[in-house]
């Protein structure tokens, strides 16, 4: 088996962090919006998420390396202003807000990767996701302009 790029890990590793804190973003806003249709796009949404952190650990594992289960310096900052922000309550429309900020975020992390020259197994499935992310972005972003 040749040797993983380090690079290659460390981003994978970002990606699974980054995806794990949408997820759980979205989780807590299932909690707090009103709308039952919003809500079930919000669960979707993190079930997404989920599954996308849980193929990039898997991806991790088969190039035989570890997991970092402990997050980036970046993915902990992105956490802190979220809970920061949280302390808005139930203000639906803030809530959106914030989810159309963390997934634009993610958005931009995985323009960033999908740039750097990835291997192509990869790349393909960075694009198949980002298309998944994109698709909820925009409808996330068409729930915020209409509130």
């Amino acid at each position: 088996m040749p040797i993983p790029n380090p690079k290659y890990v460390a981003e994978l590793n970002e990606l699974a962090e980054l995806c794990t804190d949408s997820a759980e973003a979205y989780r807590r806003a299932v909690q707090s919006v009103g709308s039952a249709d919003l809500a079930a796009f919000c669960k979707r949404c993190a079930e997404e998420r989920e599954l996308m952190a849980d193929q990039f650990r898997l991806r991790i594992e088969e190039l035989s390396e570890t997991v970092d289960e402990g997050g980036t310096l970046r993915g902990a900052a992105e956490r802190l202003v979220s809970e920061a922000k949280s302390l808005v309550g139930d203000d639906e429309e803030a809530i959106l807000t914030e989810l159309v900020r963390l997934e634009g975020r993610l958005r931009e992390r995985f323009e960033d990767f999908l740039d750097s020259g990835l291997p192509a197994e990869a790349e393909s499935m960075l694009k198949k996701y980002y298309g998944t992310m994109s698709t909820s972005y925009r409808n996330l972003c068409a729930q915020v302009s209409r509130s």
